[in-house]
């Protein structure tokens, strides 16, 4: 009798379940995207010291879309929004997506120095 492999990764989990929906990786690696430029966001507003509101006023937006940034759930165009950031906090930024897209997780975001 064969017993199947308890998985506890969430993506893994996600990919058993709906990996066969087509554009699944595009979708996801979109996703990934969007966790890494919040998860900048995040970092850069915590370096140097500044609220969400603080943030938000500087780049001339509002603190809920800065939440909405660093908690992955932004609609919006993120990589504009952390570019916005980024020109305001002086700081530089790569994004990189090597093609052809294999699989999902092979964009980076690299902020900071």
């Amino acid at each position: 009798m064969s017993r199947n492999k308890r998985v506890s990764d969430a993506v893994e989990l996600m990919d058993r379940w709906y990996g066969n929906i087509p554009d699944w990786d595009e979708m996801l690696a979109e996703e990934e995207l969007n966790m890494q430029i919040g998860q900048a966001v995040y970092d850069l507003r915590e370096t140097v010291g500044l609220s969400q509101a603080d943030l938000a006023r500087l780049i001339g937006s509002n603190q809920a879309a800065i939440s909405k940034i660093e908690n992955a759930d932004y609609r919006g165009n993120a990589i504009e929004v952390l570019k916005r950031v980024c020109f305001a906090l002086h700081m530089p930024i790569k994004i990189s997506c090597p093609r052809p897209r294999s699989r999902r997780r092979d964009c980076q975001v690299a902020v900071g120095t």
